[in-house]
């Protein structure tokens, strides 16, 4: 099975649990920017893809989003969620509804466990992710892999 991990980081929050996880899968990363979203990896190549955001003012990151607006799936991927927020409000839910939709719409399969940490952004969150976090980021994503492949 090919795994991905696919994310963009403006503070290096979600980058951390990025690597947390594919660090414990031992698969590819691929940082989302501008850049990237002019130069997109051929998803079609993975089973399984891990795509991870903050939150921006209730949004997802807005190159992650043009990221997989641009992508051309041929064939279903199974998606799973990571998010790391400053915990307000039900802003988790509406990014995760805006990345579900999205890859709804091209036809994939969403698997519905994500995974939410908080961001250190501000100073209620300062700190976070925390190792504690890492580690059921890692877990999570372990326990992703293990049920998709059954």
């Amino acid at each position: 099975m090919k795994v991905l991990v696919a994310y963009a980081s403006r503070s290096g929050n979600t980058q951390k649990i990025a690597e947390a996880i594919a660090s414990e899968l031992d698969c590819e990363t691929v940082k989302v920017t501008k850049e990237t979203t002019e130069n997109i990896v051929n998803l079609n190549v993975y089973d399984l893809i891990f795509i991870g955001t903050g939150i921006h003012y209730s949004n997802p990151n807005e190159d992650l989003m043009a990221y997989l607006k641009k992508a051309k799936l041929s064939s279903p991927k199974e998606v799973a969620f990571f998010i790391t927020w400053g915990g307000a409000g039900k802003t988790n839910q509406a990014v995760l509804s805006q990345l579900k939709s999205l890859l709804q719409s091209k036809n994939q399969t969403l698997i519905e466990k994500s995974f939410l940490c908080y961001g250190g952004w501000n100073l209620l969150r300062r700190g976070h992710p925390k190792a504690d976090e890492l580690r059921a980021a890692r877990d999570w994503a372990k326990k992703t892999v293990n049920e998709f492949s059954c």
